[in-house]
């Protein structure tokens, strides 16, 4: 058993190069989860996901500090919280 496991392992850890041997890549994953008890649905398996995920776009940073400072204001209002200078959020 620890070898089937080592083999999936190493099947798993590289998708890239079982793209063409989806059935390969699916039955190494089977085995590791079995080994851990666990079932899955092979149908939500794919390795294109593992390889080709997209990133998520990053937002501009003035675009994340206005909306952190708006849900400061939001909580802070909500709050009754009263900031001695107004800048502070």
């Amino acid at each position: 058993m620890q070898d089937i496991t080592k083999t999936a392992r190493q099947i798993a850890g590289s998708p890239e190069d079982h793209l063409d041997e989806i059935h390969l890549f699916t039955s190494a994953w089977a085995a590791m989860k079995a080994a851990r008890g666990q079932g899955f649905n092979p149908s939500r398996l794919r390795a294109a996901h593992l390889i080709d995920s997209p990133a998520p776009s990053p937002e501009p940073t003035q675009q994340t500090l206005d909306r952190v400072a708006q849900k400061a204001r939001e909580i802070i209002d909500a709050k009754g919280y009263q900031p001695k200078r107004r800048h502070v959020a």
